[in-house]
């Protein structure tokens, strides 16, 4: 019996086995249905063993074909096997009947539930998994054989001849079973992902080794006339063909002798024989050569045609309007230089922003500008007229606008003169006969009083103000004595500075209230003659009235300045205070008192950039604004605004110590993004040639032809790793990913810094000495923080002599943790201090400037500080840490 037993599971295994194969060779539209037939044929077969142990009452493996049905077809499979099963076993009847079918429907729906959850599964592939499964799937047979059906005797005496074979036998053919079929899976997965690649790819795909070619893709046999290189493959290998036996990749350019050429990039890798072969990915480049052959030809002669044209003509990007090239006429005609130009933009030397506005809405509007007149402009201002034309153009796939001008300032100039000429001839003739006229009307109509009068104090004179002055028409003043029309004037301010013009002959002005309406006040001047006198009456009521409200606008401009928080001062032509407010005196440290009247320069030691600027407003009456840093104030930064005065001159100044502070970071910051965005541009397609050179010059060393110029190579590619170093800080500095912090001590990175920076240190005859601190846990990024510690600590031991200490702390600082890293170095140049973090900047032989500006980014997404203290006993660098406290935390998560 237990050799029918094996007899019937291998045959279970072998049938199983095939339609697993079947199923993924074929896989087909109907598979499911044919796979639920072959599999319920497969369980009648096994079910014909009939291994009988009682009487009507016969077992087998159909439990694991029932179950591979569901895992693998799934439940239209599971449903179409069962159904052919149970109708066999119903018809072949005997007493264990129903348990038969209940185990054939029990394990159909078994293997559909395995195959829904454990198909795709990670499971599926481990052994001891399968053997688990067989185990259970035992159980269950041996549950049903127990207690199905619940009334038939001798289930106890079949459980123990069973039990052991189901037991055994039941995990292993599992486990073998699942096994296959997932190698086999994999098996044909992997060949049809191959086939996909060689029948469906775009890609020319060959895979040959030194014997000849091993496999085409479809694309590339359908175009093999097109590829010599299929026939003869010397074209891609080297003579000797010794780099078959190597894993390095290269890259060919091949010229056919019919002109055409490819680009070939070559990878060898290991057949499981033993043996080399090559995959090759060809390419054709004939037509991309020739129309950049072409491109450059159209180029070079449009270079020509725009350097050496006749005519000013200029190239400038759309995306920021900056000049790219401008021609030789261009230069000549402005007087620039070509450096004073490129990367500026037309407005930057000169142009009219309103003009060049119109002209750039004519081109976007239109297409082009034809022919338009505008200002020529020169490096010392506008000089003439130019008729501009422009037109869009494409320079290397960048988007430009080319700008032609011809100078028509002569054309013009001699247009204007001709202009002129007539126009003073016409002139000269209206002025010659209006003029008497003109000036009678002007008198006349003027809107001040004036009237003549006689040595004899008669009218001879009266406009048409006096009329209305005096009351009286201009016949009934005309002859008439002064003292008669107007009795009031004997004795008064009138008659005293009449008299006093007369009998001195010089003219006399005075402010008097009128005859008639004291409420109305005039400036008289009188102005004598051999033939009496004339008067001139102009009326100042508004003024006077305007000069109490003056008197009045000064008062509460005093109130003002006393009360601003700029400080404010006044001094006349004699360089001494005339006035100085409140925030002035506390500036000064001084009273009004003491210093109204004496001299800015006695009082304060005023520098010369000072001396200069108050020079400038007071000769040039204009005014100057700057900006000054006082020592005297703990180096604070001033702005200074000084104007000019009727007296002498007035300055207001403030404190902008702050802002020069924020516009130093904002300009750092601007130059580290301009430096990320430059790493993060060019930074990853500068190291692939490098990488191909490097691979080349390694290779060419290891030729016996080449053993001279060995230490020449060697030299090359350290020179190469050294850039490629240098691009590496690049592409740190162009991270813009978030950086991940975790919670860490800061003592940790650096115990575990701490042996490699004393090897540093030994190597060059110098100590470091580490005193670490209790400090708190913070949100840091271990790989960024220990690349801002070797940095400093590497600058710090570079800037020291031999036998030089350089102290490593840590510890707490009112709400921060604080790295103190102290070198016994020469220090740092206090012109120097400013400057350092900014990219580039670098006061060493071989430095890259990249190494603080690094340091500072690094530091920044931290949300830390960094502070120099230096002298000429050495440099710390201070790198503050923020301590963030729980409760701050909580809030920020709420927030």
């Amino acid at each position: 019996m237990y050799y029918n037993f094996v007899i019937n599971v291998a045959a279970v295994l072998f049938l199983c086995g095939f339609v697993i194969w079947i199923d993924l060779s074929l896989n087909r539209k109907y598979s499911p249905y044919m796979l639920g037939v072959l599999f319920g044929l497969i369980t009648i077969f096994v079910m014909k063993g009939r291994i009988m142990v009682v009487e009507g009452r016969f077992y087998d493996f159909r439990h694991i074909t029932m179950t591979m049905a569901g895992f693998i077809g799934g439940p239209v499979t599971a449903a179409i096997a069962a159904i052919i099963s149970v109708l066999y076993r119903y018809y072949a009847g005997g007493t264990g009947s129903m348990g038969g079918i209940t185990n054939i429907i029990v394990f159909a729906c078994f293997g559909s539930i395995l195959g829904r959850h454990l198909r795709s599964s990670q499971n599926g592939k481990k052994v001891l998994f399968w053997f688990i499964i067989g185990i259970v799937m035992a159980c269950i047979l041996l549950f049903i054989i127990a207690f199905i059906p619940p009334w038939k005797s001798g289930s106890a005496m079949v459980l123990r001849i069973v039990a052991g074979p189901f037991l055994l036998i039941t995990p292993l053919a599992t486990t073998i079973i699942f096994n296959f079929y997932f190698w086999t899976y994999n098996f044909f997965g992997k060949a049809s992902i191959l086939n996909t690649i060689i029948n469906c790819s775009p890609v020319n795909l060959m895979i040959f080794d030194a014997h000849g070619p091993i496999l085409f893709s479809k694309r590339l046999k359908t175009q093999g006339q097109s590829y010599p290189f299929i026939e003869n493959l010397n074209l891609l290998l080297y003579n000797d063909k010794t780099w078959l036996n190597t894993t390095k990749q290269q890259h060919r350019e091949i010229a056919t002798e019919d002109g055409r050429q490819f680009v070939v990039d070559l990878s060898n890798f290991q057949m499981p024989s033993g043996e080399y072969a090559c995959v090759a990915i060809v390419n054709d480049v004939t037509e991309r050569k020739r129309e950049q052959k072409t491109l450059r030809g159209a180029k070079d002669r449009f270079s020509k045609a725009f350097q050496l044209g006749p005519h000013m003509m200029a190239i400038i990007k759309t995306s920021d309007y900056r000049y790219v090239d401008v021609n030789r006429r261009f230069l000549e005609a402005r007087g620039f230089e070509y450096e004073d130009v490129i990367g500026k933009t037309p407005i930057e030397i000169g142009v009219s922003e309103s003009e060049f506005k119109k002209t750039i809405e004519i081109l976007e509007r239109v297409g082009s500008v034809q022919n338009i007149e505008t200002s020529l402009v020169t490096k010392y201002g506008p000089k003439g007229s130019v008729i501009l034309s422009a037109e869009k153009i494409q320079i290397d796939d960048q988007e430009c606008i080319l700008f032609a001008y011809n100078d028509i300032t002569e054309m013009k100039q001699m247009q204007t003169e001709r202009v002129e000429q007539l126009t003073k001839h016409l002139e000269l003739e209206a002025d010659l006969s209006r003029s008497n006229q003109l000036i009678a009307d002007i008198i006349n109509n003027m809107p001040d009083t004036f009237y003549v009068l006689d040595d004899q104090w008669r009218f001879t004179f009266v406009n048409k103000k006096a009329e209305e002055l005096l009351l009286k028409t201009r016949e009934e003043l005309l002859g008439e004595v002064l003292w008669e029309v107007i009795p009031q004037i004997p004795g008064s301010l009138l008659e005293l500075n009449y008299q006093k013009a007369k009998n001195f002959c010089k003219p006399i002005t005075f402010e008097s209230p009128g005859h008639l309406c004291k409420d109305i006040w005039y400036q008289v001047t009188v102005f004598p003659s051999k033939f009496g006198l004339s008067v001139y009456y102009r009326d100042i009521t508004e003024r006077k009235l305007a000069s109490g409200k003056l008197i009045k606008s000064q008062e509460e401009m005093a109130s003002i300045l006393e009360s601003m928080t700029d400080c404010f001062f006044a001094i006349d032509g004699n360089w001494q205070f005339t006035y100085i407010n409140h925030p002035g005196e506390i500036a000064f440290g001084k009273s009004r008192d003491e210093l109204l009247g004496r001299n800015i320069t006695e009082v304060f030691g005023v520098n010369e950039t000072a001396l200069q600027h108050y020079h400038e407003v007071m000769s040039e009456k204009r005014p100057v604004t700057y900006e000054n840093i006082c020592q005297t104030s703990g180096n604070k930064w001033f702005e200074i605004s000084l104007y000019p005065s009727e007296s002498g001159l007035i300055c207001f100044f403030r404190d902008i110590t702050s802002q020069k502070i924020a516009a130093n970071e904002i300009a750092r910051l601007d130059s580290l993004n301009l430096v990320g965005q430059l790493a993060a541009g060019i930074g990853h397609e500068i190291r692939n040639p490098m990488t191909t050179v490097r691979g080349y010059l390694q290779l060419l060393g290891a030729k016996p032809d080449y053993v001279a110029q060995k230490s020449t190579f060697e030299l090359m590619i350290s020179e190469l790793d050294r850039a490629n170093s240098i691009i590496t800080e690049f592409l740190s500095l162009a991270r813009t990913k978030q950086t991940e912090l975790k919670s860490q001590n800061l003592n940790d990175i650096l115990n575990n810094l701490y042996p490699l920076l004393e090897a540093d240190a030994f190597t060059q005859n110098k100590q470091i000495l580490f005193i670490p601190g209790e400090i708190s846990d913070l949100k840091l990024n271990g790989k960024e923080i220990s690349q801002l510690i070797l940095n400093l600590i590497r600058n710090g031991l570079e800037a020291m002599e031999e036998r030089g200490c350089l102290t490593i702390k840590s510890y707490v600082e009112d709400d921060k943790v604080v790295l103190a890293i102290e070198d016994e170095g020469c220090g740092i140049p206090s012109e120097d201090l400013n400057k350092l973090g900014t990219p580039f900047f670098t006061t060493k032989d071989n430095g890259t400037g990249l190494g603080l500006a690094t340091c500072y980014r690094i530091a920044e997404s931290h949300n830390a500080k960094i502070h120099i203290d230096s002298s000429p006993r050495g440099t710390t660098f201070f790198v503050f840490f923020p301590i963030r406290v729980k409760g701050q935390e909580q809030n920020e998560m709420i927030a």
